[in-house]
């Protein structure tokens, strides 16, 4: 048996790392193969766990407090076990979950970040298996088993969530500790070539990308979703009278960026005044601006920790063709009383390296130099 999965492992993880040539194939680092879903916009990872042959398709979500699957389908393996209540395992997922039972098996709340919906799971232990082809390794990994019903909303196919927030029994967290290594997490969002890796942006993509990126003060909200502060906004470089600074979220299970009400008004009032070349249609749902013009639409600049660290959204980013000769721009009111004012979504996020370097607490983004990242 223990040959039969070491053969697997080696032949999932070659499958990996041709299918991602972007990534260096001499990274020793927990790596996952990333892509978009095209009807959701969740990006979808998969991973290798237990003795099963087959990979879990998991919905990355970054503020996530752990990995859940529904177990009771598709995935089998025998190696999988439940924890008990009075382990220390039970104990770590106990940190920042209120809801968990301590009885013969440990329980716990589980939520789906998509939908914002919650079930009854168990925290179950099994390998997992990462690594390059050079260089497989293993760790015990905990996850909770949830009912299928917690699918609901998530892309077809998928099975569960990799959760990547700060809490002790999420994936980076866990990680970290089984291989005494800073907590650190690299993120590459696009539509087929994205990774999610335990490992540094040196280690992913080459000291070229590392030394490209800029960094910024990151934090945790009371969900356990990353934070960071936008001191204000610009539309084709004129400041908008917002008051900041603002908390801006950092989400990959919301497709587009949501702005609170009151700034999102001030925000398209703006753009519709600065877009003067572009022709304006009625808006297709969930957009509120749509244009027909194939013009140079105005950039969006959020500036950080000062006016002059400033992440720019723009092109790709920015505009989302429905069809029709239409283009929306790809950032929505997100209704009033928010916690966090903004939530940047998936689509902004496309195309930067995303370096959370949670030890200490920084961010560091940039956009991908390499000429094979995807459009």
């Amino acid at each position: 048996m223990a040959s039969c999965l070491n053969l697997f492992v080696f032949s999932f993880l070659s499958v990996l790392f041709i299918s991602n040539s972007q990534i260096s194939d001499s990274i020793n680092g927990v790596v996952f193969p990333v892509t978009r879903d095209i009807h959701t916009g969740q990006y979808i990872a998969e991973i290798l766990l237990g003795d099963s042959s087959e990979p879990i398709k998991l919905v990355v979500d970054l503020s996530g407090s752990l990995l859940w699957f529904d177990c009771s389908t598709g995935h089998v393996s025998s190696s999988r076990s439940l924890i008990s209540g009075s382990s220390s395992g039970c104990l770590k997922a106990k940190v920042g979950n209120e809801r968990v039972s301590r009885n013969a098996d440990c329980d716990l709340l589980v939520r789906n970040g998509a939908v914002g919906i919650a079930a009854r799971g168990e925290l179950a232990r099994d390998v997992l298996s990462f690594g390059s082809v050079s260089s497989p390794g293993t760790v015990d990994l905990l996850f909770a088993c949830a009912p299928p019903w917690l699918l609901r909303g998530l892309a077809s196919g998928a099975q569960g969530v990799m959760g990547l927030g700060k809490a002790q029994i999420s994936l980076p967290s866990q990680i970290a500790a089984e291989t005494n290594d800073r907590r650190r997490l690299t993120v590459y969002l696009s539509p087929s070539n994205g990774v999610v890796s335990t490992s540094s942006v040196e280690e992913v993509f080459g000291v070229t990308e590392s030394r490209s990126l800029v960094y910024t003060p990151l934090s945790t909200g009371s969900s356990g979703d990353y934070v960071i502060n936008v001191k204000s906004i610009r539309v084709n470089g004129e400041k908008l009278s917002v008051d900041g600074p603002l908390s801006a979220e950092l989400s990959t299970v919301v497709p587009y960026t949501m702005l609170e009400s009151s700034i999102y008004k001030v925000f398209a009032e703006a753009y519709t005044k600065a877009a003067t070349n572009a022709i304006s249609v009625a808006p297709v749902a969930p957009f509120g601006l749509c244009f027909t013009s194939e013009v140079d639409y105005p950039a969006v600049d959020l500036a950080l920790q000062s006016e002059m660290v400033r992440w720019r959204i723009q092109g790709r980013n920015l505009m989302v063709d429905v069809g029709g000769g239409i283009r929306c721009l790809g950032i929505v009111d997100g209704g009033s009383n928010r916690v966090s004012p903004i939530i940047m979504g998936g689509l902004q996020l496309e195309g930067f390296v995303l370096d959370f370097d949670l030890g200490n607490s920084m961010l560091g983004f940039g956009r991908r130099t390499s000429s094979t990242s995807d459009s």
